[in-house]
């Protein structure tokens, strides 16, 4: 057993740095603006372009996970972050860090699904909920890192040095995985497949309530989270609360500490208690919206004894989503595993293409009609509130649905 949590430790760390790196804009949106010289529609780009590859690739690479192994894929993945953040680290050129940006959310969609696929070759069943959640756990300590530390780092070494270093030690750790990860445990686990083409894998999977329910889950808790954490969150708390760009990261903190603490505990619960996990979500769904209320309706700049906790929920609601891959893994074949967790994982990602988009139009909209900045950021932050709450409620109307075919545990179980 301790090779297997070494296995999946490797893998772990690679969805750190990937998180790293999704999330490496969180504290530097302000900083990316002037260097590249762009507005708020340019800095949602980033988000966007990058976010929109990771989503497009996950249905595909859940797919190769089944088929390949994940392993080769874990490579494909590093090295193209690797190289998207070195691109990032030297041009002052907007095209070509866009570029940058592409290879990282490219290399970013090869890691969570084929971390989970770790796990399934690594681990009984039983114990697949609690190591989804750790792993979701390690990727906020990655969304940490990338919150103060990051701004720190770029404060003493510069936006160069900053990226550049991510960029080398993502390398460095694309070597070591090379050298002692493997599939299984006999070295290369057999590719789970029956011959069955992608299109029937996906529409089955896609046919399953079981698989719906995740990526429902998904979409409206994870969906919120990346799109606070992403890019929105620190020129909102800048603007519209008030915030130093110093403090502002602090507060970015309390997300990722919320989703960290809280991952792991719904991992428990989901592992054992698995007919709890449809209350767990529909219930995060609503606290999750109600926070979204307070943000949109209420005008700054709120007293950090309300906007603290109020951010902590965010972030807390956004680690249930992890429960999301187990309700599909646990509602369909093994040789459907991939692509259901690739669907449910797109669910988020869409939710913050969508939200980051529109909110980076809608700013420069206000700002071309004079309208306050702290008005114009809490404004455009409702688009993410009507798409919370249209996720809240399918959520709801699945609450009933929810845990359909739940023996299917079984199928997923090593060889």
């Amino acid at each position: 057993m301790r090779r297997a949590w070494l296995m999946w430790g490797l893998g772990a760390l690679c969805y750190l740095t990937a998180l790293f790196h999704r999330m490496s804009l969180s504290v530097a949106g302000l900083t990316a603006q002037e260097r590249f010289t762009i507005d708020a529609t340019g800095l949602a780009a980033f988000s966007v372009v990058q976010l929109v590859l990771y989503a497009a690739l996950q249905v595909p690479v859940g797919a190769a996970a089944d088929r390949f192994g994940p392993r080769r894929l874990l490579l494909v993945g590093m090295a193209s972050m690797a190289a998207g953040s070195t691109i990032f680290a030297l041009t002052s050129a907007y095209p070509l860090a866009m570029l940058g940006r592409a290879l990282i959310g490219a290399g970013d969609a090869f890691l969570f699904v084929n971390v989970l696929r770790l796990a399934h070759n690594w681990f009984p069943g039983r114990r697949y909920a609690l190591v989804a959640a750790l792993t979701g756990m390690i990727g906020g300590l990655g969304q940490l890192i990338a919150t103060t530390p990051l701004a720190a780092l770029l404060n003493g070494v510069g936006w160069t040095g900053a990226f550049l270093i991510a960029g080398v030690v993502t390398a460095v750790l694309l070597v070591i995985v090379g050298v002692i990860l493997r599939d299984g445990p006999t070295g290369h686990a057999a590719p789970i497949t029956t011959g069955e083409p992608l299109r029937e894998s996906l529409r089955h999977a896609w046919r399953n309530r079981g698989t719906r329910h995740a990526m429902w889950t998904h979409f409206t808790l994870m969906g919120t989270f990346v799109s606070f954490t992403a890019v929105l969150g620190q020129p909102y708390l800048v603007s519209a609360q008030g915030r130093t760009p110093g403090a502002a990261s602090g507060l970015l903190s309390v997300v990722v500490i919320g989703f960290v603490l809280v991952s792991t505990v719904a991992g428990q619960i989901g592992s054992r208690r698995p007919g709890a996990r449809a209350n767990l979500v529909a219930s995060a769904a609503v606290v999750g919206a109600l926070c979204w209320i307070v943000l949109v309706v209420v005008p700054g700049p709120l007293p950090t004894l309300v906007l603290g906790p109020v951010l902590f929920l965010i972030g807390a609601a956004g680690g249930v989503s992890m429960l999301a891959f187990d309700l599909a893994r646990t509602s369909n074949h093994g040789h459907q595993a991939g692509v259901a967790s690739g669907v449910a994982n797109m669910g988020g990602f869409c939710f913050a293409v969508v939200a980051e988009l529109g909110v980076g139009i809608l700013l420069d909209a206000f700002a071309g009609r004079g309208v306050a900045a702290s008005t114009a950021h809490r404004l455009a932050f409702g688009i993410v509130l009507v798409m919370a709450l249209v996720g809240t409620f399918r959520l709801v109307r699945l609450h009933s649905h929810a845990g359909v075919r739940p023996a299917r545990t079984e199928a997923l179980e090593p060889a």
